[in-house]
């Protein structure tokens, strides 16, 4: 096999498996996993929104835990949304694919 031949096989080869999509979808639900962590964040948040204690050995007042509390919804809540969107971004098209050979197979 010639070094032309080689490189021609190599290239068809690399083009044929489209890395730079597979890279995408990686990070895709990546951020489509950071969004899901986001919304257990925002669980967390409203199941303690009301109570009045401070973790053991940290001296805080209700208020300031009221605010602490209240800061980390809007947090993760604007970071899930950020998150799920981006995650959709770069892997929606793959998953929509997906979705419609399966649907197509049934």
């Amino acid at each position: 096999m010639t070094y032309r031949t080689f490189r021609r096989r190599m290239s068809e080869a690399t083009a044929a498996h489209n890395w730079l999509e597979g890279f995408a979808f990686v990070l895709g639900l990546a951020f489509l996993a950071l969004s899901v962590l986001c919304a257990w964040g925002i669980v967390t948040a409203i199941a303690n929104i009301g109570d009045p204690q401070a973790p053991p050995g940290e001296p805080a007042t209700v208020g300031f835990l009221e605010v602490t509390r209240g800061f980390a919804l809007v947090v993760f809540a604007l970071f899930g949304f950020i998150a799920i969107g981006v995650g959709w971004f770069l892997a929606g098209d793959t998953l929509k694919r997906w979705f419609a050979r399966i649907k197509a197979r049934s």
